[in-house]
């Protein structure tokens, strides 16, 4: 999770602010960490002729965390080239989410084989409630280091050092899970053809509505910087942008959505034991987006906290928010988790997640990209206050608007059809 805070938080779109990267450039990064799920399918074929997913699980992921360095190290290879940076960073990290990806399948699947299905959802949410502690603290020192040696302009060190740790911390997670059990593989019989066996999940009509609905939820949810419930991307960028937040002010929203997950996501995973995922995840459908809301309501105005130095009053007012909406975000993730499962036989498992979650990641993966557009075509342009706040209205709350018909208007009367 110290990885997950550079990764998913403010320090990964505030470094593409920092190198000029453009709109569309920012939503490519963003949309990568989706379309990535496609390496999932051939990954999952690979294990299938497998007696064992951890090795193939353990290479892949210990490549995909140490290349989140790239940022660190791109002073000493490419000093005079700064112009290049952008698509540098790109190219390194969509490389390392395709690589992270090849390695969640098997992950997800040995996870799935793990756990006794009566307690899993109780797992899940005291795992999440740890892991978002965690986030927390990454999250709070990232703040810190970027101030501290980024705060001046053209001062790259802060993002040295946040990359590089982050680079460090997610390659020692990799090798303490090299000490988890694994249970024995029971592949699919292998008499089917392999289209057969790609598309033998979808006969299932819950698989099916929860595939292509998560992944309209998920993706709206990128369109507005929101990745597994954490403040990031378009939402780190906006504050930065618009309101002058310094990197820690900004990390408040971002440690925020922790914080919330830390409160949320064990109760959230009792109630999935109890009631069952499918209907936790639709109340979430229903509740989470409404803390969105409070983005209509930001203002220009600054505020003196207690003797603080002057702080924006909508990093304020969404960490109020993102008190909320965090951990509903993050509990609709875990019930996706825990219907993949549930959607799905032990024999051939590791095909049927890789196939969920690269179909749903690729639709996902179209959200970002179109917020990266918007973005690009609205920037700098004046739009009419037509909100309550009275900050000036930007791309963004076109990008929270979209977000909230998606999710209410299609992704919500998909995911009623699970039964």
């Amino acid at each position: 999770m110290v990885w997950m805070s550079a990764a998913l938080g403010m320090p990964l779109p505030l470094l593409m602010r920092a190198v000029h990267a453009s709109g569309f450039q920012l939503g490519l990064l963003s949309s990568a960490w989706q379309f990535a799920m496609l390496a999932q399918l051939p990954s999952a074929l690979i294990v299938e002729k497998l007696s064992r997913r951890k090795p193939l699980w353990a290479v892949v992921s210990i490549l995909h965390r140490a290349l989140w360095a790239t940022p660190a190290v791109l002073p000493f290879l490419l000093p005079e080239r700064r112009d290049l940076w952008p698509m540098v960073i790109v190219l390194a990290l969509a490389t390392s989410n395709v690589l992270g990806q090849a390695g969640t399948g098997p992950w997800q699947s040995w996870m799935a084989d793990l756990l006794p299905p009566s307690r899993a959802g109780r797992f899940w949410g005291r795992r999440q409630r740890i892991q978002s502690t965690m986030m927390v603290l990454g999250a709070f020192v990232f703040g810190w280091l970027l101030d501290t040696y980024s705060g001046s302009s053209g001062n790259f060190l802060g993002f040295q050092l946040v990359f590089g740790l982050a680079g460090i911390f997610g390659v020692s997670d990799v090798l303490i899970h090299c000490a988890v059990t694994e249970p024995a593989l029971r592949p699919h019989p292998h008499d089917e053809p392999l289209w057969g066996r790609i598309i033998r999940p979808f006969r299932n009509p819950d698989f099916l509505v929860l595939t292509i609905g998560m992944g309209i939820w998920t993706g709206s949810q990128a369109m507005a910087g929101y990745t597994l419930g954490s403040a990031g991307f378009f939402s780190m960028d906006y504050v930065k942008e618009a309101f002058g937040a310094t990197y820690s002010q900004a990390s408040w929203i971002f440690i925020a959505s922790g914080v919330s997950a830390v409160l949320w996501t064990p109760r959230i995973g009792h109630w999935m034991d109890h009631v069952g995922a499918g209907a936790v995840l639709q109340r979430l459908v229903v509740y989470a987006p409404l803390p969105m809301l409070g983005w209509l309501f930001v203002a220009k105005t600054r505020w003196t906290l207690w003797g603080s130095d002057p702080i924006p009053a909508a990093v304020v007012l969404m960490c109020l928010c993102s008190l909320v909406s965090g951990g509903l975000y993050a509990g609709a993730y875990l019930c996706q988790i825990r219907l993949t499962q549930a959607c799905t036989n032990p024999e051939g498992r590791t095909l049927a997640m890789a196939v969920h979650w690269s179909t749903s990641g690729f639709i996902a993966s179209l959200g970002p990209l179109a917020a990266g557009w918007i973005k690009d075509h609205l920037a700098g342009r004046t739009l009419p206050p037509w909100y309550p706040g009275g900050a000036p209205v930007s791309y963004y709350q076109l990008l929270v608007a979209l977000h909230l018909v998606l999710a209410w208007a299609v992704a919500l009367p998909l995911l009623r059809r699970i039964k």
